[in-house]
């Protein structure tokens, strides 16, 4: 993340340890990369991490991290004075610099394509054949949620964090609810209302990348359904 970062103009990376406190390694990284930050620290309650036989997405992962920083925007930041985007990043992704540029656009909620998202070789938005508007979602999983996407997959205008101040994330939503639930809370009430990026939904600029296999299988029983994606560019 650090070395993404660096590439980039305009931006406060705010980074939430999984711990009691500060550690040296991540202060050390941090006080070294150049990239302006604030660093804060909460451990996750030992009742709500993963059990040895527990699949890594079985439990959702950074909610009082997560909600945390969104305490230091609201803390931190006033409304009408203060403008930006929040992005929720993660160290198991890999970002074409490209889609932060493109974000900074975002007026309430922009969202992209996530390539290795949801069982699939990406989710997200579908656009309008002049890719103005989103017309559908790509999803598998939970398809009837009120956002289908992933959580790489969308930015926010701080206005909206800043008004709506009890949206945030729950260890008790059901699985797959987090970014939808935490949507709703900004005031949202469907995925027609996000603002399309990355060449109107056509470019994946975001990437689900982990030191093992992809894990497809809605994808497997789809093609296996003869089931055809919508277009996408660049796709191998």
């Amino acid at each position: 993340m650090c070395n993404t970062l660096n590439n980039l103009g305009d931006i406060l990376w705010i980074i939430v340890e999984d711990s009691t406190e500060p550690t040296w390694v991540v202060s050390n990284i941090l006080n070294n990369c150049g990239v302006p930050f604030v660093h804060l620290n909460i451990p996750t309650p030992s009742s709500e991490k993963p059990k040895a036989n527990e699949p890594f997405w079985f439990r959702p992962k950074g909610i009082l991290q997560r909600n945390l920083g969104l305490q230091w925007l609201r803390q931190n930041l006033i409304l009408g004075r203060n403008k930006g985007v929040l992005y929720i990043a993660d160290d198991d992704n890999s970002y074409n610099l490209r889609i932060f540029e493109e974000m900074r656009s975002t007026k309430r909620v922009s969202t992209w394509p996530v390539g290795f998202a949801g069982e699939l070789p990406w989710e997200g938005c579908v656009t309008s054949k002049n890719r103005s508007h989103i017309t559908s979602m790509w999803s598998a999983y939970k398809p009837e949620r009120p956002f289908p996407i992933d959580m790489a997959g969308f930015a926010v205008n701080i206005d909206l964090i800043l008004k709506h101040k009890h949206a945030g994330f729950n260890y008790r939503r059901s699985r797959g609810m987090q970014e939808s639930q935490f949507l709703l809370d900004l005031g949202l009430k469907s995925w027609k209302e996000l603002e399309p990026l990355a060449d109107g939904c056509r470019k994946i600029l975001v990437w689900h990348t982990r030191t093992s296999e992809p894990l497809l299988t809605l994808w497997n029983k789809l093609e296996s359904q003869g089931v055809i994606p919508p277009s996408i560019d660049d796709w191998p």
